[in-house]
């Protein structure tokens, strides 16, 4: 159908752009966050300016993705993105990240209860899904457990769910890790190359972009991408699978 990465090639790509690629990761988040904001876009268009958008930030990159995403969502004058961000971590590219969109005048809520008045109201029209990367390892710990538990039992009643890189609360080959656990995200934005759950997803119907555009010729030759990367198109900075 498509190639993929599992997860232990995609930290040695990563790895690989940060020492010969010379990247940092601040660049690379400020692309991938580039690509899921205009996934978001193509396939979410605003319908007015204050359609609200509620992202689900987790810990690690996969997080920082997702701030990334809010700050340009903001800034394209579409959409009103709200932050969850329940474990903030305390290093300086996600602190100024966060500093970023509250000079926007991003709207951050602080506790479940609230997340869940948001999305009861009907006022939220996207949730993103940047919580957990390819290297989730279950079981879900706290606090994220019962808020992964409420999307799995709410999800035909709230907003459409965007996942970053894989659906949060799903293993990186197997998929979901059982019904009471599987968010069943509409949409998936895989970035760099997708991962093997990406297939379980894709069967399903659900929408999948690809973003991450900052693969050269010869890494995408070395991990058997070059088919993926060829789907790129002109200037775009996502493809549709």
């Amino acid at each position: 159908m498509f190639q993929t990465l599992s997860a232990k090639a995609a930290i040695q790509l990563d790895q690989e752009l940060m020492s010969t690629g010379a990247f940092s990761i601040d660049q690379l988040m400020e692309l991938a966050g580039l690509a899921v904001a205009q996934a978001v876009y193509k396939e979410y268009p605003p319908v007015t300016i204050n359609d609200k958008v509620l992202i689900l930030v987790g810990p690690g990159n996969n997080g920082g993705d997702g701030l990334v995403a809010a700050r340009h969502l903001k800034l394209w004058n579409g959409y009103e993105p709200v932050v969850f961000y329940p474990k903030k971590t305390a290093k300086p590219l996600y602190t100024n990240l966060m500093t970023q969109l509250k000079h926007l005048g991003v709207s951050e809520v602080t506790e479940l209860t609230e997340v869940k008045n948001l999305l009861s109201s009907g006022q939220v029209k996207l949730i993103i899904d940047s919580l957990f990367g390819f290297s989730f390892k279950p079981p879900i710990r706290a606090p994220f457990d019962d808020l992964i538990k409420y999307l799995c039992v709410n999800h035909d009643k709230i907003a459409p769910i965007a996942s970053v890189d894989i659906p949060s609360g799903w293993d990186v080959s197997d998929g979901p890790v059982g019904k009471d656990m599987d968010i069943k995200p509409s949409m998936l934005i895989s970035l760099t190359a997708p991962k093997p759950c990406a297939v379980i997803a894709h069967t399903q119907g659900v929408t999948h972009y690809l973003g991450g555009r900052f693969i050269n010729g010869q890494i995408a030759a070395k991990y058997h991408i070059e088919e993926l990367i060829a789907k790129y198109k002109g200037n775009d900075m996502v493809v549709k699978l």
